[in-house]
């Protein structure tokens, strides 16, 4: 994408502060001298101490840990100055890999274990900190290298230019568009798990489509859809949507996980999707066709219900769910409802004492088999 307004350097700014909230890696991609480096420093003023590390000039033992020789006689990892400074604070981190594209990659593999672990040596940083990272393309950083396609699917892939509006304003009047992490919304936890359920709907239809490694070496670099970025990509909608994003920053972090166009496919599928309420399903027993929707669909009508009977639960409601799911398998057969009928099984989500509905013996089989049914 190419950042050409305010509007557009302001949506990427949403969407690095949507990273940064769900603690999800982000990677910048952009000419040099643009901004990147003092923008991300800005988040100071949110509270966040940010720790800059050029990775450029380090050494491998910088990320993985010095190995000392203890008093016992064993070998640790001692983890650096910087690591050790960020599990210091008692307020939200950012560390902040600049230059990573010029990172050999033996450097490039021993960020790994930070970027997935938060693992410095014999060092584990809070939870708190979240990872940025910062790289030029590779045709014009100094002696850059591509990016491994392991290192790359760590990473949210972003474009990051500094539009000549901006600059204008920013060198005339000495501000400059703020970068605002604010934290994660109440509602987060609740709005991932339903976008997760969309994704796997949307990959019963495309299933190709849940890891796709491209053929050429400098897609392999960037972003990509695997089980991992698919992950990402849920939850930082699920992020953007709680705080009232707009349509473009939606697509900026679906496109930054997923790739640009299996990104575009979902979102589309997405945005066409017309489903019964759940809790008017368990509630007021409304009928569904399941025979007039396809797979996916009807994949994803059971799991909202299972969802919306987490939120309430009560033994007419599990019952409900049930009957919807043999409703479903007998009318387009029981491959879309097993996922669902195996979680309201769980002991956690069966009600005490709820009773089994004569139907449920469709799924015997499938049941059976994993070791929920005797």
């Amino acid at each position: 994408m190419t950042l050409t307004t305010r509007i557009d350097y302001e949506n990427t700014l949403t969407a690095i502060a949507a990273c940064i909230n769900a603690r999800i890696p982000v990677l910048l991609w952009g000419n040099p001298g643009e901004g990147k480096t003092s923008m991300i420093e800005s988040a100071a003023g949110s509270g966040f101490h940010v720790e800059t590390v050029i990775i450029s000039q380090s050494e491998p033992s910088d990320l993985a840990g010095l190995p000392v020789v203890t008093a016992a006689g064993d070998v640790a990892f001692a983890a650096p100055r910087w690591a050790r400074r960020l599990a210091e604070q008692s307020t939200p981190s950012i560390c902040f890999f600049d230059e990573f594209s010029t990172a050999a990659p033996s450097l490039q593999a021993a960020a790994l274990r930070i970027l997935t672990h938060g693992e410095v040596g014999a060092l584990r940083l809070p939870e708190t900190v979240a990872f940025v990272a910062a790289a030029n393309p590779v045709d014009i950083a100094a002696a850059g290298w591509e990016l491994a396609a392991p290192t790359a699917s760590r990473f949210v892939h972003l474009d990051f230019a500094m539009p000549l509006e901006v600059f204008a304003e920013g060198t005339v009047t000495g501000t400059w568009p703020p970068l605002r992490v604010e934290g994660l919304p109440a509602d987060s936890e609740v709005r991932r798990i339903a976008e997760m359920a969309r994704i796997a709907a949307f990959l019963q239809a495309r299933p190709t489509q849940l890891c796709a490694l491209p053929k050429e070496a400098a897609a392999r670099g960037r972003a990509f859809p695997t089980p991992r970025t698919w992950d990402f990509a849920g939850r930082l909608i699920s992020v953007a949507e709680s705080t009232g994003a707009s349509a473009e920053v939606l697509q900026l972090l679906a496109a930054g996980a997923v790739g640009e166009s299996t990104a575009y496919e979902y979102l589309t599928w997405r945005s066409h999707l017309d489903l019964p309420d759940p809790d008017d399903l368990l509630d007021n027993a409304s009928e569904v066709s399941f025979s007039s929707l396809r797979p996916d669909r009807s994949f994803l009508v059971l799991q909202s219900t299972v969802q919306a009977l987490d939120r309430r639960n009560s033994p007419e409601r599990w019952s409900r769910a049930v009957e919807l799911c043999c409703a479903a398998a007998n009318q387009i057969g029981v491959e879309p409802a097993i996922p669902a009928v195996r979680a309201l099984m769980s002991p956690d989500r069966r009600p005490a004492g709820a009773p089994l509905p004569d139907g449920l013996v469709v799924f015997a089989a499938a049941l059976e088999k994993a070791g929920v049914l005797a």
